[in-house]
């Protein structure tokens, strides 16, 4: 994913653009794979369809350790529900945080590799969230 300057009032129109059709080229390629395979139809995917864009952005990315037979179905069902709800309600607004959408779900994706390695209570994944937001400012 691309990263994008600290300060957002600069970004021009395209760059602006740019990243959402990213963001919507993602989702849409998420959607589609869910209705046109065959093995997305079955009961066990159900769930997918209750998804929003940020929950097929998030499963279109945990889809791979799927593949990789890192996470089961149950394990990959409960992860883009985990880190859609982590988004939700620990990172703060944009308006405050300085991140784009695209960063925003970069600095998710860093926690969920994180808690791939090493279980954290929520108060330690709000607090490396923060970091990481923090570190997100500092580098752009």
């Amino acid at each position: 994913m691309s990263s994008a300057p600290e300060d957002n009032s600069n970004d021009s129109p395209d760059s602006i653009i740019e990243r959402d059709d990213e963001f919507a080229q993602v989702v849409f390629d998420g959607r589609n794979l869910l209705k046109s395979s065959k093995e997305f139809q079955t009961d066990d995917w159900a769930w997918t369809t209750e998804l929003d864009d940020g929950g097929v952005f998030i499963f279109s990315y945990l889809l791979y350790d799927y593949k990789q037979q890192v996470l089961s179905l149950s394990r990959l069902k409960e992860s883009v529900y985990m880190l859609n709800l982590l988004r939700h309600k620990m990172l703060p607004a944009q308006e405050k945080s300085g991140l784009t959408q695209l960063e925003e779900f970069q600095v998710i994706f860093t926690l969920y590799e994180r808690l791939k390695l090493e279980e954290m209570s929520w108060d330690a994944c709000e607090e490396y969230l923060n970091e990481q937001i923090i570190e997100h400012r500092k580098t752009n």
